[in-house]
């Protein structure tokens, strides 16, 4: 009996150290965990989204980036080599930086004490597109913006947009030339005049240490401007169209004053009707397959995928891409009030410059994705 007992006894105990040996082996393999003073930070390594707090495994002797952001933080970005053996903490804190503030305005300075007010527009989601107007209107897809943004609450006017160039146009003859006071929107402006505006005023701003790393002026997206424009409604407007937008019936045939019109829930002037304004996008002329993700630019371009040719009811075949045209949103002072409804898409070449097509930017937060050049590394350790 004494036998079996020490047998058993010894079978337990050569277990329990297989057991052990083989958790040693395990633990050997580095693993990192982040944790940070803020909460709901993005943790990055080599690019790829990691929820903090949770151990992540690495290979032994491999070269990691390691990035930790928040929108109104300064961000975080190390490269290291994981040289450990087990488990290692790395306890990141983010310092609280200038620039916007969710749910909270936010101002451009330009020259000459002129600024530009930004609202505030939340993260959330919509029904993009409607079945009461064009067949380009559909099919009506649900948008989700994971990130709040921020967009001009007027559009851009005469005279902030003299702080960036003159504008050289002389109307044609008989063309009716819009007027040029500073609170009138600034319109014959391209569509590349527009993003080199924006690209001018990021570059301003950061050089100021006004708008810290990650943040951009840009141009919206189609999805951002009918997000920002409907303000939380599913209706053709955002409101009493007539309260709320310069067009044919009542604008004097010419451009007004940004601001004197009524503003939709989130603070946005204008959104219909004065001046069709630009929007980053390419045109596709159906939300066939289109991104899900609101904020979505560049490559979402190449994911926007629709059939390139299709026959019309006379067998003609015509583009339902064409890469040469930008979107153009809201309507303007020349047109119906049918044509200023949120949903309401039409487009321009990017080179067109006309007396009813201006635009108005947005301030996005969109950290660059950090990638690591043998010139750029950090030496040294977490």
């Amino acid at each position: 009996m004494k036998k079996w007992f020490s047998l058993i006894l010894m079978g337990l105990v050569f277990c329990g150290e297989d057991k052990v040996s083989a958790q040693r082996k395990g633990s050997s393999a580095p693993s990192l965990r982040v944790v940070c003073n803020v909460l709901m930070v993005e943790v990055r390594v080599d690019g790829n989204s990691v929820a903090a707090g949770n151990p992540i495994k690495l290979k032994k002797g491999q070269r990691y980036a390691l990035s930790v952001t928040k929108p109104g933080y300064v961000p975080y970005r190390k490269s290291f080599s994981a040289e450990w053996r087990g488990e290692k903490k790395k306890s990141v804190v983010l310092e609280k930086g200038i620039g916007p503030v969710e749910g909270q305005p936010w101002f451009a300075e330009l020259e000459d004490g002129i600024k530009m007010e930004f609202m505030p527009i939340p993260a959330g989601h919509f029904m993009m597109g409607s079945n009461e107007g064009e067949d380009d209107e559909r099919p009506i897809h649900r948008v989700e913006f994971k990130r709040p943004f921020w967009m001009a609450k007027t559009e851009v006017t005469n005279q902030q947009y003299e702080q960036f160039r003159q504008v050289n146009y002389k109307p044609e003859k008989n063309e009716v030339e819009m007027p040029k006071g500073a609170a009138y929107p600034v319109c014959y402006v391209s569509w590349n005049d527009a993003r080199n505006f924006c690209k001018w005023l990021t570059k301003k701003e950061r050089r100021r240490g006004r708008l810290p790393e990650g943040y951009e002026y840009a141009l919206p997206t189609e999805a951002e401007w009918e997000y920002a424009c409907r303000a939380g409604t599913t209706g053709g407007y955002a409101g009493n169209v007539d309260a709320m937008a310069w067009h044919k019936k009542n604008s004097a045939e010419r451009t007004n004053p940004v601001g004197q019109k009524k503003p939709n829930t989130w603070g946005l002037h204008d959104m219909h009707g004065n001046v069709w304004e630009w929007c980053a996008d390419e045109w596709y002329a159906s939300y066939s397959n289109a991104p899900t993700a609101g904020s979505q630019r560049g490559n979402a371009y190449d994911e926007y995928e629709v059939d390139r040719l299709r026959m019309d009811e006379e067998g003609n075949t015509y583009r339902l891409h064409s890469p040469w045209n930008r979107v153009v949103r809201g309507g303007s002072w020349q047109y119906s009030a049918l044509a200023c409804r949120s949903a309401n898409r039409y487009y321009h070449e990017p080179s067109f410059l006309l007396n009813y097509l201006g635009f108005r930017p947005v301030v996005l937060w969109n950290p660059p994705a950090y990638r690591l050049k043998t010139s750029t590394r950090l030496e040294g350790g977490l």
